[in-house]
C-alpha cells in the first residue's frame, strides 16, 4: 500500500518544485512586482465621491502637477464656464505685478469711487471718498472676495474698470489663457465673462510661481477690518492637509467654484472644480480628486516632480497662523469631516451673493462655516526674484470623461455668451474711443497707461518711445481723454494706429522688455 502511494508523492513533490521555481523566476524577472507583493497595503484613504457634487451643465475639473503643469486628471477642462469670483485671481495677478514693478507698495492708498461703492455684495461696504491700502485690499479679495475692493484695484491700476478688463484680457493672452474673456474685475454676473478649467489652472500656477512672496496671502484664515472679523470662504484651509489656497467663487450661473493649491512632501498639486451644487459638495469633490492623485503618486512617485516650494520658504520667517479651533486633516484624507450626503442638495437662491451661498448648508452637510477669533495676520516676506514657470503642455481630455458637455460656438460667440443679449460693452462715459477715428484695417492702438493730466500722458509717451524707438517706430502719439464713473477725467496714452496683428506684436515685444502695455481696438 505504501509503495502504491510513492509515485503520487513523487508527482506532488515534482509539481510543488516546478511551481516554486516558477514563482522564483517571476519575482526575479519583475522585481517591481515583487516589491508590490511584499509592500503593505497603502494607508492613504480617499475621500468618497459626493453624491451629485456638480451640475452637469456647469461641471469641470482638473488636477495638475504645479511644478511642471502636467495634467493628472481632466474632465470638461476646455468647456466654457463662468468664473465667478475666480476672476479675482487675475485682478490680484495684475496688482502683484504692480507691486513687483514698484508702481505700488503695500501702503499705497487707493481711492473708492461711487462706481466701486455701488457694487453688489459680497463686499466691504466701502464709501465714496474713502481709501484702502494695498495690503488690506489683498486680504479683502482673498478672504472676503469683496467686489467693491476689486473695482477699487481696477480703477487704481486701469483708470476705469473697463480699461482694467482690457488689461486683464491682454495678460490672459500673455499667460496662455486662450479661452478666457474678462468683462469686469470682480466676477459679478456677466454673460460675457467666460473661462475654462484649463485656463484657470494656468493662472493659478502663475500666481504661485511668479509671485511666491505674495502667495501665502491665499492661505490666511481671516482678517479684521474696522473691528469686524472676516473668515476665509476656503473651507479647505486648516481642514485639509497641505491646502494653502487659493480662491472660491459663486454666482448662480456658475455654481460653486474652487481653485486649490495643496502641497505634501514636496509635491505641489493645483486643482480646479467648477459647477458645484453646494460649497460642501464642491469641497468634497476637490478632496476626492486630490486624494486620488496623491494616492496614485504614492504608488508611482515618478508621476510628478518634487522639490522646494518657493512660497513656503519665503513664508517661513512669518508663517500664516493656524486657525483657532480648526483641526488639520490626517494624512489619510480625513473623510470623516463630512457626513454621507444626499443625492439632491438644497440649492441657494438664484440671486444669493457669495457670502450667503458659501455659508448655506443642506441638512446633511454637517460642517460649520469658519468662526474663529482673529489670528495674528500674515506679513509678506521681502520680494525675491520670481521662479520661472515652465510652459504648460496642451491639455487633453482623460480617457474617462465622466460628464461630456458640448459647448458649440454660436455666430462667433460662445454658447454661454450668446444665451443672453450682450449689454453695452462699457458703462463709463467716453469709453469706446469715438474720439479716435479709425483707419480701415488699422483700428488698433497700444496703450501704455492712463494719467491724471494731458501733459503727463504726452511726457510718458515721449519717454516710452525714446526707450523703445526700434519697436514703436513712427507710430503716432495719441492722448485720448475719458471720464470715469466718479466724474474724473483721465488721459489714455497710446501709440498707433495699427492693424490688430501689428498692435499685439508691438505690445508683445514691449512686454518682453519689461514694459507694461495692452492692445486696444478702436471703433
Amino acid at each position: 500500500m505504501e509503495q502504491a502511494y510513492r509515485p503520487r508523492r513523487r508527482l506532488a513533490a515534482l509539481f510543488l518544485a516546478v511551481l516554486t521555481a516558477g514563482l522564483t523566476l517571476s519575482v526575479m524577472a519583475d522585481p517591481a512586482q515583487s516589491a508590490v507583493r511584499k509592500r503593505a497595503p497603502a494607508r492613504h484613504r480617499i475621500t468618497p465621491m459626493p453624491a451629485s457634487a456638480t451640475d452637469p451643465l456647469k461641471d469641470a475639473a482638473l488636477i495638475i502637477d504645479g511644478a511642471t503643469g502636467k495634467v493628472l486628471y481632466a474632465r470638461n477642462e476646455t468647456a466654457e464656464r463662468h468664473p465667478a469670483s475666480l476672476t479675482k485671481m487675475m485682478t490680484l495677478y495684475l496688482l502683484f505685478e504692480a507691486l513687483k514693478n514698484g508702481k505700488m507698495t503695500m501702503q499705497t492708498q487707493m481711492p473708492v469711487s461711487s462706481h466701486a461703492q455701488r457694487q453688489l455684495p459680497t463686499k466691504l461696504s466701502l464709501r465714496r471718498g474713502q481709501t484702502i491700502n494695498v495690503d488690506t485690499a489683498i486680504r479683502a479679495i482673498v478672504i472676503r472676495s469683496a467686489n467693491d475692493v476689486a473695482v477699487v484695484i481696477a480703477e487704481a491700476l486701469g483708470g476705469t474698470e473697463g480699461h482694467f478688463a482690457e488689461m486683464m484680457n491682454a495678460k490672459a493672452r500673455a499667460l496662455g489663457m486662450r479661452e478666457t474673456y474678462y468683462h469686469n474685475a470682480s466676477g459679478l454676473p456677466d454673460p460675457l465673462q467666460i473661462t475654462t478649467a484649463a485656463d484657470l489652472s494656468v493662472l493659478a500656477r502663475h500666481l504661485a510661481y511668479d509671485f511666491p512672496q505674495y502667495f501665502p496671502y491665499f492661505g490666511t484664515a481671516g482678517f479684521t477690518y474696522k473691528g469686524v472679523y472676516y473668515a476665509t470662504h476656503d473651507n479647505l484651509i486648516g481642514r485639509y492637509q497641505g491646502a494653502d489656497g487659493i480662491k472660491t467663487g459663486y454666482v448662480g450661473a456658475s455654481g460653486f467654484n474652487l481653485a486649490s493649491s495643496v502641497v505634501r512632501n514636496g509635491v505641489h498639486l493645483i486643482g480646479i472644480v467648477l459647477g458645484g451644487r453646494t460649497a460642501v459638495r464642491r469641497d468634497q469633490e476637490m478632496m476626492h480628486l486630490m486624494d486620488t492623485q496623491f494616492s496614485a503618486i504614492e504608488g508611482n512617485p515618478t508621476l510628478v516632480a518634487r522639490g522646494t516650494v518657493p512660497w513656503q520658504v519665503l513664508a517661513a520667517a512669518s508663517p500664516p497662523p493656524a486657525l483657532a479651533g480648526f483641526t488639520l486633516a490626517p494624512a489619510n484624507g480625513g473623510a470623516t469631516r463630512f457626513s454621507s450626503l444626499s443625492a439632491v442638495p438644497v440649492a441657494p437662491p438664484a440671486d444669493a451673493d457669495e457670502d450667503t451661498a458659501e455659508a448655506l448648508r443642506a441638512p446633511d452637510e454637517k460642517i460649520a462655516p469658519p468662526a474663529a477669533p482673529a489670528p495674528r495676520l500674515f506679513q509678506p516676506a521681502p520680494a525675491l526674484p520670481a521662479v520661472p514657470v515652465a510652459a504648460i503642455p496642451a491639455i487633453r481630455p482623460t480617457a474617462r470623461p465622466d460628464i461630456a458637455v458640448a459647448t458649440p460656438k454660436v455666430a462667433g460667440k460662445s454658447q454661454l455668451a450668446a444665451a443672453v443679449p450682450s449689454p453695452a460693452l462699457r458703462p463709463e462715459i467716453g469709453e469706446g474711443d469715438q474720439d479716435e477715428p479709425g483707419i480701415p484695417g488699422r483700428n488698433w492702438t497700444v496703450q501704455i497707461g492712463a494719467y491724471a493730466n494731458q501733459s503727463l500722458a504726452k511726457a510718458s509717451l515721449q519717454t516710452y518711445a525714446a526707450k523703445a524707438k526700434d519697436i514703436i517706430g513712427q507710430a503716432a502719439h495719441i492722448v485720448a481723454p475719458i471720464q470715469n464713473s466718479g466724474g474724473r477725467t483721465l488721459y489714455r496714452a497710446r501709440f498707433g494706429p495699427y492693424a490688430e496683428r501689428e498692435a499685439r506684436d508691438v505690445c508683445g515685444q514691449l512686454t518682453q522688455r519689461g514694459q507694461t502695455c495692452f492692445a486696444v481696438v478702436t471703433r
